[in-house]
This record gives C-alpha cells, sequence and structure tokens, in this order.
C-alpha cells in the first residue's frame, strides 16, 4: 500500500513510554538522527560543521538518494520508529522530498532541523500533506544586521523570515530556535518577542563547540560563563529546569562509573553523509561504515561504547552536581581526544551555576582539583 502512512492516537509522550516499556532497559534503535549532508548555503560563523554548498568533492563524498533508501529501510526493519533529518542544511540536496517521503512510507515520525531559507510553497505542501511531525528553523538575529553577520550571506534573514511564513500559513508545527553568540547576544529579547507574536516556541543554547575537524575557531564566539548563567537564573523556564534537574538528582554522583551515562548509542544513534553510524552528533567516534556493515551488525559494534568504565579518575568521578553539568564524552573527545577528560571552562561554569541554583550550601561540593585547560 502506498502512502499508508500511520499515525499514534496516543499522545505522543505516552506511545513512546508504552513502546519503552517492554523493553525493560535493553538497548534498541528507537530513534536516529542522519546528516543527510554537512554542506550548507549559509557560512555561519559559529557552525561546527557547515562545508561550503558548492564543494564538489564533499558532494560526491555523500551517500546517494539509493543509498540513503537502503540505510532507512534496514533501520525501519531494525524497529527506528523516530527520524530527525538535519545537516548541514538538508534541504541543500534536491533529492531531499524523495528521502523525506520514503521515511515517511516506511512509518517513522520524522522532524527536521533546517535553517529556513530553502522553503518553498511547493515544499511545505510536501511536509504537511506526508506528515511532517515537526520542523524547527534556526534564527539567528532579529534583524538583518545581526543575522547575517552571523551567516555572511547578504539578504538570508529576509529568506529566513519567508519560510518562516510558509511553514506557519501551511500548518506545519514550528518552533524557533538560536544559538546566542557574541554577536547576536543583545537580541535575544528581541528575538523571544518576534517568537511571541507568531505564537512559536523558542529555545535556545550558549555554548558553542569546535568544529567537527578540530578547528576551535567557533568558540571565539562564545559568551562568558557569567553571561551564560545570568541567561540560566533570570531566564524563568531555563532556572525551572535546572531547578527540576537539581532535586531530582541531588546528591547523587552520575558519573562515578560509566563513562557514557546519557542516550548515545543506547537508545538512539546518528548517521554522518557519508553513511557511518556514530553514538550522537557531538560523540564522533566511533564510526562504522553502513556500506560495509549491516545495519543491526553496526548498532552492536556501537553499542560497545556503553560498557566503557571510567579509569582516570577525573573529578567528575566525585562530582555531586554532574546533573547540572554539560560535560560529556563528546566534549572530552573534541578538546581532550579521548572520552573522560574534563574541559575546563564547562567544570567552571556548572560550578557557577549550582552555586546559585541549589538552596542548600552542603549540596555544593567547593572541592577543585587541577583542571586542564583548553
Amino acid at each position: 500500500m502506498t502512502n499508508c502512512i500511520f499515525e499514534p492516537d496516543l499522545n505522543l509522550d505516552q506511545w513512546t513510554q508504552s513502546l519503552l516499556k517492554p523493553l525493560a532497559g535493553e538497548r534498541y534503535p528507537l530513534s536516529a538522527t542522519i546528516e543527510l549532508t554537512e554542506r550548507c548555503n549559509l557560512s555561519c560563523r559559529h557552525c561546527f560543521i557547515n562545508q561550503a554548498a558548492g564543494d564538489a568533492h564533499i558532494k560526491k563524498a555523500e551517500l546517494t538518494t539509493d543509498q540513503w533508501k537502503s540505510i532507512l529501510n534496514q533501520m525501519a526493519d531494525s524497529g527506528t520508529m523516530f527520524l530527525l533529518i538535519t545537516g548541514g542544511e538538508p534541504l541543500l540536496r534536491p533529492d531531499f522530498p524523495e528521502i523525506f517521503v520514503h521515511a515517511r512510507q516506511l512509518g517513522m515520525i520524522v522532524s527536521l532541523f533546517t535553517n529556513g531559507t530553502l522553503l518553498s510553497p511547493n515544499l511545505v505542501n510536501l511536509l504537511a500533506g506526508f506528515g511532517l511531525h515537526s520542523i524547527e528553523i534556526s534564527l539567528y538575529g532579529a534583524t538583518p544586521q545581526t543575522y547575517e553577520k552571523i551567516t555572511g550571506v547578504k539578504g538570508s534573514y529576509q529568506r529566513c523570515i519567508h519560510g518562516i511564513n510558509l511553514a506557519i500559513e501551511r500548518g506545519l508545527r514550528l518552533n524557533l530556535k538560536s544559538v546566542i553568540l557574541t554577536l547576536n547576544h543583545h537580541e535575544l529579547s528581541q528575538m523571544q518577542a518576534l517568537s511571541e507574536k507568531l505564537g512559536m516556541k523558542f529555545r535556545y543554547d550558549s555554548t558553542l563547540w569546535p568544529r567537527v575537524d578540530g578547528d576551535l575557531s567557533p568558540l571565539q564566539y562564545q559568551i562568558s560563563s557569567q553571561e551564560t548563567i545570568s541567561l540560566d537564573i533570570n531566564d524563568p523556564s531555563r532556572r525551572a529546569g535546572w531547578e527540576d534537574t537539581a532535586e531530582q538528582f541531588q546528591g547523587q554522583r552520575l558519573r562515578n562509573e560509566m563513562v557514557f551515562t546519557c542516550g548515545a548509542a543506547y537508545r538512539s544513534f546518528n548517521i554522518n553523509a557519508y553513511g557511518q553510524m556514530i553514538p550522537c552528533t557531538m560523540v564522533r567516534q566511533p564510526a562504522i561504515n553502513l556500506l560495509e556493515t549491516p545495519f543491526l551488525a553496526a548498532w552492536k559494534k556501537l553499542g560497545k561504547i556503553r560498557d566503557l568504565k571510567r579509569t582516570k579518575g577525573s573529578e567528575c568521578e566525585t562530582c555531586h552536581i554532574n546533573a547540572l553539568c554539560i560535560q560529556c564524552p563528546g566534549w572530552s573527545l573534541a578538546i581532550h581526544n579521548d572520552y573522560e577528560t574534563p574541559v575546563a571552562f564547562i567544570c567552571t561554569q556548572s560550578k557557577e551555576r549550582a552555586k546559585f541554583i541549589f538552596s542548600k550550601k552542603d549540596v555544593f561540593t567547593q572541592e577543585t582539583t587541577n583542571e586542564k585547560t583548553v
């Protein structure tokens, strides 16, 4: 049967929990992120992954349409139900509609991350017609001047706003998001107001990552730790989220034994533009070639990282504020080329956050150790 698209009657969160319950804690490839391309039509200063849109060498190395379809077939056969399509800019690929429709016809619940500048009436009609679950568009400024200072492309602000309006007009489930940099920090309240005016949810992050090739240049646009903590404390919803987390995990040492304590390679995985299965967007090793290894064999092989135990004796193993810290194997790998060594500014930032969040002084440990600098 063609174009037979399954939609759950239950609330999606409830339905997800009903799927997980029979697994009884076992690993299962339920959720995937695929990077259709590392190329992008923008040149954002902070981006950790974007390659030039016209890079012929990169384009040639990317998976073909048929290769993506084959991998999606294997994923569906193995039980993958949730799919996030991202990039680079995924809409840069002419075959995006074909890949998206194929995933939907396999029954996957598909979400899309995009900069919105390449959305067209025909494309939003396709997304709506085939039941895109949600779309997130990045908004890097509230004015053309700020937005285009970040993207490096004249006219990109108006194309982004046009894409947002197209998505709204077609009734897509749209959220806006941003990365807060030294270049746009001053327009955060305006971006929030614009999102509210449009009736959109808005989320933002203020932590920048090195490029996947090891280039640290994006970090020059990182706002200070003091500014980051100020955002966490003065934004009621962000503060409430941190307070809830603090209460739930108060005093627990969440990283005292295992290297990986998140969902990477447990219920989720990533596939990069070249067909390699990786643990998550930021943990890019190990990378298992799905053109050489069948999907389930690759999933099993990827799971070996879940058995890694900590051996370096870092401060993370005895820290009581792990839940308020974004330190992770991805950060260690990006900066120190291992899974465990803490990144100094992340550690310092998390301790400052804990001082504000925790209501009882005895919960927060003032222990310090020698920290390596980035």
